[in-house]
């Protein structure tokens, strides 16, 4: 059998994407699977040397329709032509779109070719593409079921599935919660300008009153800025552009301030961490917002809202809840509680049944 994955971009895309492809070989270790990705975005750097598979299109950040962008068009009609010529040479028998500019191509060309369509979907508001691609497809697999009311008009069967995650923290979804000393500061697989901002400014009174170690994910581009501005503030601080192992900097942490992407919410909850989640505000749909939403109602997680923050704000609030053992302990359970550990093998059963299946009509 051969299955292509296709969406990137963002971590958000690509990670459990990673972990579905894992779940997939364990199941079936004879399956072909490989990625559709894009040029533009971590797709180079989270998939090559994993093992699998890439394919690169040529479709350009953005809606093809967007006038200022008047390349996205053609560059959209060539990754067209790519996953046409790459299906027609190696007929897989499910594509399974990821979400993201680099899922569109493939999503529409599976359609036309009469592969069967899967989707991915990760956000209590689905992406545009995802949105549009539910037309077509045969199975939805979402993150939050609050997103099923996007997708009532789709004619796939919808499973409020969770997310898959890989090895590293599906071990942690079975583990007692245990928790280290640092205060960690993520801002998602792009980094986060804002946020960085408003903790690096805070930074000096909340490890003064805490004694909290540091450790902050600021994204490539800004890893060189807030490392010098901890530095002439005098706090001592790890400080990131991207880290691989992140289950390893969760071990170390007590509390997370962190964007509420849904992959970072899937593995806070695999760890059991409490989180601020600080939503992105320009995210699409607003999506971050009603992630976060969706964690803080449980009682999982606060929420933090960049628009009206001031350090003179944020402080407080991560010195209080640091210093509410009561509190945190909690939060923690509650957002253990959260963790879906067995969605990924359950989403690579029903993908694999669905290649069978196609597998056999093509014989």
């Amino acid at each position: 059998m051969r299955i292509w994955l296709a969406g990137g971009g963002t971590g958000g895309h690509i990670c459990p994407g990673l972990a579905l492809a894992d779940e997939i070989k364990l199941l079936h270790p004879e399956c072909e699977v490989g990625f559709l990705g894009t040029n533009e975005g971590l797709d180079r750097e989270l998939l090559w040397g994993s093992g699998y598979r890439l394919e690169l299109l040529a479709a350009g950040r953005g809606s093809p329709l967007n006038w200022r962008k008047p390349v996205n068009a053609p560059r959209f009609m060539y990754a067209l032509y790519q996953a046409y010529r790459l299906f027609r040479n190696e007929r897989p028998d499910v594509v399974v779109a990821l979400g993201g500019f680099a899922a569109a191509a493939p999503g529409m060309m599976a359609k036309v070719m009469n592969i069967p369509l899967v989707i991915l979907e990760q956000n209590t508001v689905p992406g545009r593409v995802n949105r549009m691609l539910s037309g077509w497809a045969v199975r939805i697999h979402s993150q939050f079921d609050e997103a099923r009311r996007y997708f009532k008009d789709s004619p796939a069967t919808f499973n409020a599935s969770g997310s898959p995650l890989r090895g590293p923290f599906l071990k942690m979804c079975s583990e007692p919660l245990c928790f280290g000393d640092a205060l960690l500061v993520m801002g998602g697989s792009q980094g986060a300008k804002r946020l960085n901002e408003i903790v690096a400014g805070a930074a000096r009174r909340i490890v003064g009153e805490t004694g909290c170690k540091l450790i902050h994910v600021a994204g490539p581009a800004h890893e060189n800025e807030i490392r010098r501005y901890y530095e002439s503030a005098g706090v001592e601080a790890e400080v990131y552009g991207f880290y691989n192992n992140m289950e390893e900097l969760y071990r170390r942490s007590r509390l997370v301030v962190a964007r509420s992407g849904a992959i970072s919410l899937a593995e806070l909850a695999a760890a059991g961490l409490p989180a601020i989640l600080v939503p992105l505000p320009s995210a699409m749909d607003d999506h971050q917002r009603l992630n976060a939403l969706s964690m803080t109602l449980s009682g999982a997680a606060l929420s933090y809202e960049e628009t009206t923050a001031s350090t003179d704000t944020f402080a407080p609030l991560v010195v209080s809840l640091w210093k509410d053992e009561r509190r945190r302990s909690a939060m923690a359970q509650e957002m253990r509680r959260t963790a879906r550990p067995e969605s990924g093998r359950e989403i690579a059963q029903a993908v694999l049944q669905l290649a069978e299946g196609a597998k056999g009509a093509k014989k």
